[in-house]
Order: C-alpha cells, then structure tokens, then sequence
C-alpha cells in the first residue's frame, strides 16, 4: 500500500484548513459531462429521506458545474448539514480557535519541538518545493504540514473555495434552507491538536514526502470522485489505515458521532441534505455501511 493514499485519504476527510475561504463568484461552463453514478447516496426510511454527498474539500474552477443529479436532490431537501456550519469559520472566535490550536504560543518552534535531524528533513523537503521552514516555524507539525499542502494545491488552481462543501453551501444561502452544522470549528481543529508531538512529526514529514506527487495523485482522486468510482476511493481509506491514530480520530470516531445526528433525521418528514468529506461515507466503517446495517435502503444516484 502507498503511503500516499493514507495522505490523500486525510485530504478528503478533513477540508476545514486547506484553502483560503473566500466568498467569491463561480464562474465556469455551462455542460458537464454526466457519470454513470455521483458521489451521492439516498437513504430511505418509512419515514423520509436523506441525500449523502461524498464531498472533495479542494477542487478547481474547472469541476463545475457538478451534474443535476446533485442539484435536483439538493432542491428537494429543506435543510442542509455540513461538517461544520461554514457561514461561522470567519467568526473572531474561531480565528481565535485557529490561532490556540495550530500556533506556539508558549515560545516553542518547530525547531525547537522537532528532533534536529527531523527539522533538517521537513527543512530540506520545504525547500524543495520552495518554501523557507522559517516561515512555518511558530506552527505546531499538523498546522504546518496542512499550510504547505494548501500552498501546493493552490499552485494547481485547488482551493478551498472551489471545494464541493463551499459551493454547497453557497447553494444553500441562495436556497435560504436551514444550514446545520454536524461539529463545531473548534472540535474540528482539537482533532489534529490532540494528537501526540510524535504523530504529528510523523504527518508532517510524510505529507511533505507525498508532495513531490501530488498534481498526479490529486487528478487521479479527483476523477474518481466525479466518476463515482467507489472502489477507487476506498483504497485510498485503506491506505489512512497506516495511520492508525489518525484514522480513528479524523474517520470512525467523526461517523459515531455523526449517525444518531443522521438518524434522527431519517425519523422525521422532510428530506435532509448531508455534505461531509467523502471517505465518510466508505468502508466496513463508513456511514452508508453503518446506515445499511440498521435496516435503511441505501442506493448510489
């Protein structure tokens, strides 16, 4: 297994930091060639139903329009839930949160908190692609890992502003539907905090490691998703595997949390649509595997 598929693996799951999150327009062509299949699923109950869509948190201008499957079972649903309730990542206090989560604050660096022969890695890696470490240095190993990677995608045209979640819910403002959010900013950010100095290193290396191909593997991942390829996309879960406890924080932990928060949903009148990163949706530990389980008819549009 590549160990670039458990990095890849991160970027579909957790979006909240990679791209700059801007309001601005789309503008794109008017047809897209339409899949066989989408990243989207219906989960029926007797009582209602709701519309899983499997989102890429960085895409390119290119990507859209998606395709009006998504978008007819988007106009049917009432409410909208999202990882996060986007509309507030600009709030004061989550800027706050940003700042207490991924910077030293206590006088550490990374050249402080790194082994020296680590610093000298992620330095001499950072340079390759450009980058001075020296700017990073009051950024704790996940923060800077995920800054370096945003930088590079950005160098592509991959922004945050062009990810599915973002141009949902700009769809959603328009709509005037209820925005819900499934976790708050700041339990997004802990996620990566919590996590042990020597994890991070870890994250931080290997990510800048994976780098040198991104542009290739990041196409790839991507025309699976807009192809609805699930297996293709699975792999990539599996390889997150190599990184157990990332895995079990950022994947099953997240979907425990989110199935009551589903279910519930699928108890009451109204169809409800679910954007979250799309290797939620995926795998033995998955929310359409979970979903399933119980009894709900699952069926990929």
């Amino acid at each position: 297994m590549n160990r670039w598929a458990g990095w890849l693996g991160i970027l579909l799951v957790v979006g909240l930091l990679l791209g700059q999150i801007r309001q601005d327009a789309f503008v794109w062509a008017d047809t897209q060639p339409v899949p066989a299949k989408n990243f989207l699923w219906k989960v029926e109950s007797k009582e209602n139903t709701v519309y899983l869509l499997g989102s890429i948190h960085v895409l390119q201008q290119k990507n859209y329009p998606l395709t009006p499957t998504i978008y007819n079972a988007f106009n049917q649903c009432g409410t909208i839930m999202f990882e996060v309730d986007l509309g507030g990542l600009s709030s004061p206090m989550n800027q706050l949160h940003m700042l207490t989560k991924g910077l030293y604050i206590n006088g550490d660096t990374l050249q402080t908190v790194l082994s020296p022969d680590r610093y000298e890695a992620a330095k001499t890696l950072m340079a390759e692609r450009g980058h001075n470490i020296e700017n990073f240095n009051r950024m704790k190993p996940w923060m800077a890992a995920t800054a370096v990677t945003a930088l590079e995608l950005q160098k592509m045209g991959f922004e945050g502003e062009y990810g599915v979640d973002r141009h949902m819910f700009e769809k959603a403002q328009e709509s005037k539907v209820d925005i819900v959010g499934l976790e708050t900013v700041e339990f997004q950010l802990g996620l990566f905090d919590s996590l042990p100095v020597k994890v991070q290193e870890y994250f931080l290396l290997q990510s800048l490691e994976d780098l040198k191909h991104v542009e290739t593997r990041v196409q790839a991942m991507v025309k699976a998703w807009e192809e609805g390829q699930v297996k293709e996309l699975e792999t990539l879960l599996a390889g997150m595997k190599e990184y157990p406890e990332l895995y079990q924080s950022l994947v099953v932990a997240r979907n425990l949390n989110w199935l009551p928060q589903i279910e519930q949903r699928l108890q009451k009148r109204g169809p409800v649509f679910v954007v979250v990163g799309a290797l939620h949706l995926l795998g033995e530990e998955g929310i359409l595997a979970a979903l399933a389980k119980k009894g709900y008819r699952v069926e990929q549009m």
